[in-house]
């Protein structure tokens, strides 16, 4: 399989690690394909908004900071409030698990990424960070 037909059957998927999100399901007792689900769910949430451009644009608009940390032709990595995420939570009507398990899974994939492109973790510290893969 080449990397663009593997990409294009991972979808929404395409900016997460496998392994980080097995890791993510063992640590938290969840099934590892319930959370690719809810990974899923979140990703399409997030383009029935205004889509993931224009919600990153309102971000930059709005946010007290640029929320764009890193842009690759795969997704955006973005810091964003803890309310952004509550909205989300809100959105998917999840429990407190789930929620948890979605901010861990893009916790250590942002950190992951950052450190592949030989960037600094640093933004992420203390922080909420939220991949939304490219349409």
């Amino acid at each position: 399989m080449t990397d663009s037909t593997a990409s294009a059957r991972r979808g929404p998927l395409v900016p997460f690690d496998d392994d980080i999100v097995a890791t993510v399901a063992d640590r938290t007792d969840a099934d590892p394909d319930r959370l690719r689900t809810l990974l899923r769910r979140h990703q399409q949430s997030a383009r029935e908004l205004p889509g993931i451009d224009n919600l990153v644009y309102e971000w930059r608009r709005y946010l007290p900071h640029d929320p764009v940390v890193a842009r690759t032709d795969e997704a955006f990595h973005c810091v964003v409030l803890p309310e952004v995420w509550a909205d989300f939570a809100d959105t998917l009507d999840i429990d407190d698990a789930d929620f948890e398990r979605l901010l861990a899974v893009h916790d250590r994939q942002a950190r992951r990424a950052a450190e592949t492109r030989g960037e600094s973790t640093e933004p992420f510290d203390g922080a909420t960070p939220m991949i939304l893969t490219r349409e």
